[in-house]
């Protein structure tokens, strides 16, 4: 049965300074997201390896992520940290060429799941309107998104720039549809070349759809996103894509038909 998911931040930092590697003894620093890993940065004399994701392994190390919940492990040789010394060792290991991340780009329609695990995210306008460009393809896919975006736009409450409804259309495959709503309006005939994204709130829903990814263990895919019908800039959305998503090493990919 498809439902909301909502999120709920609650973000814990620890470093332990004597972990055992398939290597030899090194340093472990863990962010913990309601008690789940969502990022880890593991270091082995000079060799630093930083991961969000399960399938990351290296010979040196292991798997680059705890696959488990915080209430199973020792904590007693940790010593709990700032976010700010996590993201501080976080930053130099994603510029190491090793680490480095990048957007994906494939030619396909971004309303098929690329894997299982999913979510798949487009900009969504605050006149409740759904009907042209890429949700053709996306309602037809998964009529629900429709359905519970034509709901959100009626809950005056919630429904603002820089939101964003998560909506699982599938349970077996756990995809999840992310409507961002960060377009101000729609474009009025092929001569409005007016810019409808709004780039700031565009973040705001980046930001939040970072913290579902990491939680949940989700891949990340969409379309050129607000660079359409809402008139953006492609070249500035990648920016905003790079900075607010390629930073966690979120598997990201944008597919084109």
């Amino acid at each position: 049965m498809e439902q909301y998911v909502k999120i709920e931040d609650s973000l814990l930092y620890y470093k332990c300074n004597n972990i055992d590697f398939a290597k030899g003894n090194g340093q472990l620093f863990t962010e913990f997201e309601n008690g789940i890993a969502t990022r880890q940065i593991s270091i082995i004399d000079s060799d630093m390896y930083v991961s969000s994701s399960l399938t990351d392994w290296n010979e040196h190390i292991g798997f680059l992520l705890y696959d488990g919940h915080i209430d199973c492990l020792d904590l007693s040789d940790s010593v709990q940290i700032t976010r700010t010394e996590f993201e501080s060792k976080w930053q130099k290991g994603i510029f190491n060429d090793a680490n480095k991340s990048q957007i994906s780009y494939l030619k396909g329609d971004a309303s098929f799941p690329l894997e299982d695990n999913t979510i798949i995210l487009h900009v969504v306008n605050i006149l409740g309107l759904w009907g042209k460009g890429f949700v053709l393809s996306l309602s037809k896919q998964f009529p629900y998104s429709k359905s519970e975006y034509l709901r959100w736009a009626k809950d005056k409450a919630t429904f603002r720039l820089g939101e964003v409804q998560f909506v699982r259309v599938g349970q077996q495959k756990n995809i999840i549809i992310a409507n961002m709503l960060a377009q101000k309006g729609v474009r009025k005939n092929y001569k409005d070349n007016s810019t409808y994204i709004d780039y700031d709130a565009l973040r705001l829903c980046l930001r939040k759809v970072v913290r579902f990814s990491l939680l949940n263990r989700l891949s990340i895919q969409m379309p050129k996103i607000g660079s359409g019908l809402a008139g953006g800039d492609w070249s500035e959305i990648e920016k905003i894509i790079n900075e607010e998503l390629i930073y966690y090493k979120i598997k990201c990919s944008v597919l084109e038909l």
